[in-house]
């Protein structure tokens, strides 16, 4: 018996032979890149685990692997008082192939880190787009017979992954550019030397403005009451109230600033015939060297040492007779406690 196929059927049953057999080809030249990890961050940020999870739900799979050639390296950790990012790409000879920075806008780690996941994401997925347009073979020729000619669309100037990655390379240039500076303010305490008869307590206010390798503080000072007595049970007490202004520049976790103070002396006389008070001009300027620790996300510890030259003389006498002479140079060592809040 003889079968006869119409070949409209023949036709169609062809064409869908093709649009099977290049479907799995497509499936087959799907590129997944590789990658080993090596993620390092400030204790109060998320776990490697939490920004593995972050790339691998951007991307659909889990790109990471030990045995892989090439190799990421992710860094957070402090700049100045604020945190910043990097991600870095070396090649199997370890050679630099790459970075990109990412200062932190708020200071939140995890908001820094879930960014860095989806930057870290989009640089994969534009990896894979480069080498599946590099290895795919050249289209074949349509088949007039099963299939009507398809005119191709213009090509675009860009891959959409690259116009995805060079906005946010701009977006993170900007921002490391023109990005707000973190605000802190806290209080300290502080021994003086120099600054009375004997070496005297000081506390202060400060508020600084902070941004990755600058900072700028504003502070008000007060010293504890100090008094000096003579051999036969004369004295006086003085005390120093000061504002001060220094202009850092910070290399985490180190700073060493300019500093400014001008404010009052004032002495009142004791065991004397005549105690009268009085005060005097004082103006200071000098260098700080400070190291700072982070306590927590928003909590800083500060220590620093303060060299002071005097810019004005003070003569302190008793009964017509002088019995202290303020030294021309005072030195401070302090511990400040700091909060950013932005």
């Amino acid at each position: 018996m003889k079968v006869v196929f119409p070949h409209r059927l023949v036709r169609t049953i062809a064409l869908t032979l093709v649009i099977v057999g290049a479907s799995r080809e497509s499936q087959a030249r799907t590129v997944v890149v590789t990658t080993h990890l090596d993620y390092a961050a400030a204790p109060e940020c998320p776990s490697v685990a939490s920004f593995e999870a972050v790339v691998t739900g951007r991307l659909g799979y889990d790109p990471f692997r030990v045995d892989a050639r090439d190799r990421v390296l992710v860094r957070i950790g402090p700049s100045g008082r604020a945190l910043e990012g990097q991600i870095e790409w070396r090649n199997v000879g370890g050679r630099s192939i790459g970075e990109q920075a990412f200062p932190s806008r708020t200071g939140d780690c995890a908001e820094l880190t879930r960014a860095m996941g989806f930057a870290l994401a989009l640089q994969i997925q534009l990896m894979a787009a480069t080498v599946e347009e590099a290895d795919s073979p050249p289209a074949a020729a349509p088949l007039p017979t099963l299939a009507p000619k398809l005119t191709p669309a213009p090509a675009a100037t860009a891959s959409p992954a690259a116009q995805l990655a060079n906005g946010a390379a701009e977006a993170s240039e900007s921002r490391a550019r023109w990005h707000a500076p973190a605000m802190l303010v806290g209080a300290g305490a502080a021994a003086g030397l120099g600054l009375s008869a004997d070496v005297v307590g000081l506390g202060r206010l400060f508020a600084t403005a902070a941004w990755s390798h600058v900072a700028v503080e504003l502070a008000g000072e007060v010293s504890i009451p100090s008094t000096t007595h003579r051999s036969d049970g004369a004295g006086f007490s003085g005390e120093e109230f000061l504002a001060s202004l220094a202009g850092c520049g910070v290399l985490s976790p180190w700073s060493a600033c300019a500093v400014g103070k001008v404010g009052e002396l004032r002495v009142v006389g004791q065991g004397v015939d005549v105690p009268l008070a009085a005060s005097g001009l004082m103006i200071q300027a000098g260098l700080r060297l400070a190291a700072s620790h982070a306590l927590g996300r928003r909590t800083y510890i500060v220590a620093h040492a303060d060299g002071l030259g005097r810019l004005t003389r003070a003569t302190i006498t008793l009964d017509s007779a002088p019995v202290w002479t303020a030294p021309r140079f005072a030195g401070v060592l302090g511990l400040d406690v700091a909060f950013r809040f932005r």
